[in-house]
Protein backbone atom coordinates (compact mmCIF):
# COMPACT_ATOMS: atom_id res chain seq x y z
CA UNK A 1 0.00 0.00 0.00
CA UNK A 2 1.43 3.40 -0.68
CA UNK A 3 1.38 6.04 1.85
CA UNK A 4 4.27 8.34 0.86
CA UNK A 5 5.25 10.28 -2.01
CA UNK A 6 8.65 11.93 -1.64
CA UNK A 7 9.85 15.16 -4.07
CA UNK A 8 13.31 16.21 -4.62
CA UNK A 9 12.98 20.02 -4.84
CA UNK A 10 15.10 21.94 -7.14
CA UNK A 11 13.95 21.26 -10.77
CA UNK A 12 11.37 19.35 -9.52
CA UNK A 13 8.90 21.21 -7.27
CA UNK A 14 10.53 25.25 -8.16
CA UNK A 15 12.43 26.09 -11.47
CA UNK A 16 15.46 27.51 -9.67
CA UNK A 17 18.43 25.86 -10.70
CA UNK A 18 19.07 28.36 -12.95
CA UNK A 19 19.88 30.72 -9.75
CA UNK A 20 21.80 28.13 -8.01
CA UNK A 21 24.03 28.37 -11.02
CA UNK A 22 24.21 32.35 -11.08
CA UNK A 23 24.63 32.58 -7.59
CA UNK A 24 27.19 29.96 -7.47
CA UNK A 25 29.25 31.95 -10.95
CA UNK A 26 28.69 35.16 -9.17
CA UNK A 27 30.70 34.35 -6.01
CA UNK A 28 33.35 32.37 -8.12
CA UNK A 29 33.71 35.29 -9.87
CA UNK A 30 34.42 37.66 -6.75
CA UNK A 31 37.07 35.27 -6.29
CA UNK A 32 38.29 35.48 -9.39
CA UNK A 33 37.78 31.80 -10.58
CA UNK A 34 35.82 30.95 -14.04
CA UNK A 35 33.33 28.09 -13.43
CA UNK A 36 30.82 26.21 -16.11
CA UNK A 37 27.60 26.65 -15.01
CA UNK A 38 27.03 23.37 -16.58
CA UNK A 39 29.02 21.50 -13.67
CA UNK A 40 26.20 22.98 -11.13
CA UNK A 41 23.58 21.33 -13.01
CA UNK A 42 25.48 17.77 -13.76
CA UNK A 43 25.83 18.21 -9.75
CA UNK A 44 22.40 18.79 -8.64
CA UNK A 45 21.14 17.27 -5.44
CA UNK A 46 24.70 16.89 -4.14
CA UNK A 47 25.55 19.25 -0.99
CA UNK A 48 26.76 22.92 -1.50
CA UNK A 49 30.39 22.23 0.07
CA UNK A 50 31.02 19.33 -2.08
CA UNK A 51 30.21 21.22 -5.02
CA UNK A 52 32.36 23.95 -3.84
CA UNK A 53 35.31 21.40 -3.25
CA UNK A 54 34.54 19.89 -6.64
CA UNK A 55 34.44 23.33 -8.24
CA UNK A 56 37.37 24.60 -6.68
CA UNK A 57 39.70 21.23 -7.23
CA UNK A 58 38.45 21.61 -11.19
CA UNK A 59 39.40 25.35 -11.33
CA UNK A 60 42.42 26.11 -9.02
CA UNK A 61 45.80 24.67 -8.32
CA UNK A 62 45.66 25.12 -4.49
CA UNK A 63 41.90 24.49 -3.45
CA UNK A 64 42.96 24.30 0.35
CA UNK A 65 43.80 28.06 0.31
CA UNK A 66 39.90 28.69 0.10
CA UNK A 67 37.42 28.71 2.82
CA UNK A 68 34.83 26.45 1.92
CA UNK A 69 32.32 27.84 4.50
CA UNK A 70 32.50 30.96 3.65
CA UNK A 71 32.35 30.23 0.03
CA UNK A 72 28.99 28.25 0.81
CA UNK A 73 27.81 31.45 3.44
CA UNK A 74 28.21 33.90 0.59
CA UNK A 75 26.36 31.75 -2.04
CA UNK A 76 23.47 31.44 0.46
CA UNK A 77 23.11 34.43 0.44
CA UNK A 78 23.76 35.61 -3.04
CA UNK A 79 20.68 32.96 -3.68
CA UNK A 80 18.56 34.67 -1.49
CA UNK A 81 19.31 37.94 -3.25
CA UNK A 82 18.66 36.92 -7.04
CA UNK A 83 15.95 34.01 -6.59
CA UNK A 84 12.29 34.69 -8.31
CA UNK A 85 10.93 31.11 -8.03
CA UNK A 86 8.42 29.76 -10.04
CA UNK A 87 6.44 26.66 -9.03
CA UNK A 88 6.14 24.30 -12.03
CA UNK A 89 3.31 24.29 -13.70
CA UNK A 90 0.29 22.47 -12.22
CA UNK A 91 2.25 21.40 -8.94
CA UNK A 92 0.25 23.48 -6.44
CA UNK A 93 -2.52 21.78 -7.48
CA UNK A 94 -1.16 18.37 -7.56
CA UNK A 95 0.39 18.22 -4.12
CA UNK A 96 -2.84 19.37 -2.24
CA UNK A 97 -4.80 17.22 -4.01
CA UNK A 98 -1.96 14.54 -3.06
CA UNK A 99 -1.47 15.28 0.32
CA UNK A 100 -5.58 14.07 1.10
CA UNK A 101 -4.17 10.30 0.23
CA UNK A 102 -0.36 10.36 1.15
CA UNK A 103 2.58 11.54 3.39
CA UNK A 104 4.39 13.81 1.75
CA UNK A 105 8.46 14.51 2.35
CA UNK A 106 10.85 16.78 0.43
CA UNK A 107 14.53 15.91 0.07
CA UNK A 108 17.23 18.45 -1.20
CA UNK A 109 20.56 19.10 -1.83
CA UNK A 110 20.48 22.75 -0.82
CA UNK A 111 21.00 24.23 2.75
CA UNK A 112 18.69 24.69 5.13
CA UNK A 113 17.79 28.12 5.31
CA UNK A 114 17.21 28.31 1.08
CA UNK A 115 14.93 25.10 1.21
CA UNK A 116 12.77 26.60 4.29
CA UNK A 117 12.65 29.95 2.68
CA UNK A 118 10.98 28.05 -0.36
CA UNK A 119 8.94 25.86 1.54
CA UNK A 120 7.73 28.89 3.74
CA UNK A 121 7.02 30.86 0.79
CA UNK A 122 5.76 28.66 -1.75
CA UNK A 123 4.75 25.16 -0.05
CA UNK A 124 3.37 26.96 3.14
CA UNK A 125 2.26 23.47 5.59
CA UNK A 126 2.01 21.07 2.83
CA UNK A 127 5.01 18.74 3.54
CA UNK A 128 5.12 16.66 6.57
CA UNK A 129 8.77 15.63 6.38
CA UNK A 130 11.57 18.09 5.11
CA UNK A 131 15.09 16.60 4.41
CA UNK A 132 18.04 19.42 3.33
CA UNK A 133 21.50 19.01 2.50
CA UNK A 134 22.19 20.29 6.06
CA UNK A 135 20.78 17.56 8.06
CA UNK A 136 23.48 14.19 6.79
CA UNK A 137 26.85 14.30 6.51
CA UNK A 138 26.32 12.23 3.24
CA UNK A 139 24.90 13.81 0.87
CA UNK A 140 23.14 12.73 -2.64
CA UNK A 141 24.55 10.23 -4.69
CA UNK A 142 24.83 8.89 -0.97
CA UNK A 143 21.28 6.96 0.43
CA UNK A 144 21.26 9.13 3.35
CA UNK A 145 19.26 11.62 2.48
CA UNK A 146 16.22 9.47 1.28
CA UNK A 147 16.87 7.26 4.09
CA UNK A 148 16.48 9.85 6.89
CA UNK A 149 13.10 10.91 5.21
CA UNK A 150 11.74 7.23 5.37
CA UNK A 151 12.65 6.79 9.01
CA UNK A 152 11.00 10.33 9.49
CA UNK A 153 7.90 9.46 7.78
CA UNK A 154 7.83 5.93 9.73
CA UNK A 155 6.94 4.21 6.85
CA UNK A 156 8.74 1.12 4.71
CA UNK A 157 10.55 1.18 1.67
CA UNK A 158 7.86 -0.24 -0.63
CA UNK A 159 5.21 2.41 0.83
CA UNK A 160 6.53 5.22 -0.79
CA UNK A 161 8.60 6.44 -4.03
CA UNK A 162 10.59 9.39 -5.10
CA UNK A 163 10.50 11.87 -7.84
CA UNK A 164 13.52 13.19 -8.83
CA UNK A 165 14.95 15.05 -12.40
CA UNK A 166 18.95 14.69 -11.71
CA UNK A 167 21.20 11.71 -12.13
CA UNK A 168 22.61 11.96 -8.46
CA UNK A 169 19.09 12.44 -6.71
CA UNK A 170 18.51 8.87 -9.00
CA UNK A 171 21.23 7.12 -8.03
CA UNK A 172 20.38 8.79 -3.89
CA UNK A 173 17.08 6.94 -4.36
CA UNK A 174 18.07 3.80 -5.84
CA UNK A 175 20.77 3.26 -3.46
CA UNK A 176 18.49 3.82 -0.54
CA UNK A 177 16.20 0.92 -2.00
CA UNK A 178 13.21 3.35 -3.30
CA UNK A 179 11.55 3.80 -6.04
CA UNK A 180 12.36 6.50 -7.87
CA UNK A 181 10.26 8.00 -11.01
CA UNK A 182 12.09 11.06 -12.81
CA UNK A 183 11.17 13.85 -14.74
CA UNK A 184 13.89 15.65 -17.00
CA UNK A 185 14.10 19.32 -16.14
CA UNK A 186 17.29 20.66 -17.15
CA UNK A 187 19.53 17.65 -18.63
CA UNK A 188 18.65 15.04 -21.38
CA UNK A 189 16.47 12.55 -20.33
CA UNK A 190 19.29 9.91 -21.09
CA UNK A 191 21.13 11.18 -17.93
CA UNK A 192 17.78 9.58 -15.65
CA UNK A 193 17.69 6.44 -17.48
CA UNK A 194 18.20 4.32 -14.43
CA UNK A 195 14.71 6.13 -12.78
CA UNK A 196 12.48 2.62 -12.64
CA UNK A 197 9.77 5.32 -14.71
CA UNK A 198 11.00 8.43 -17.11
CA UNK A 199 8.28 10.73 -17.72
CA UNK A 200 9.01 12.68 -20.96
CA UNK A 201 7.93 16.02 -18.77
CA UNK A 202 6.21 17.99 -15.53
CA UNK A 203 2.86 17.69 -17.36
CA UNK A 204 2.85 14.14 -17.65
CA UNK A 205 3.94 14.06 -14.15
CA UNK A 206 1.73 15.80 -12.63
CA UNK A 207 -1.36 14.08 -14.48
CA UNK A 208 0.10 10.48 -13.62
CA UNK A 209 0.50 12.12 -9.72
CA UNK A 210 -2.93 13.42 -9.85
CA UNK A 211 -4.75 9.76 -10.67
CA UNK A 212 -2.37 8.43 -7.89
CA UNK A 213 -4.09 5.98 -5.45
CA UNK A 214 -2.64 4.28 -2.96
CA UNK A 215 -3.40 1.34 -4.02
CA UNK A 216 -1.38 1.95 -7.23
CA UNK A 217 2.46 0.75 -8.19
CA UNK A 218 3.90 3.49 -10.12
CA UNK A 219 6.76 1.99 -10.66
CA UNK A 220 5.26 -1.00 -12.81
CA UNK A 221 2.11 1.17 -14.15
CA UNK A 222 2.92 4.01 -16.32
Amino acid sequence: MLKAVIFDMDGVLTDSMPYHARAMENVFNELGISIDPQDIYEREGEKTGDVVRFLLEKETNEPSKYDVGSIVEKYVGEFRRIAELRVFGGMEACLHQLKKKFLLAVVSGSDKPIVYDIMESKFPGVFDVIVTGDDVRHGKPAPDPYLKAVAMLKIGKDECFVVENAPMGVDSALSAGLCCVGVPTYLESGKLKRADLLFRDHRELVDRLMRLEPEDNICIQA
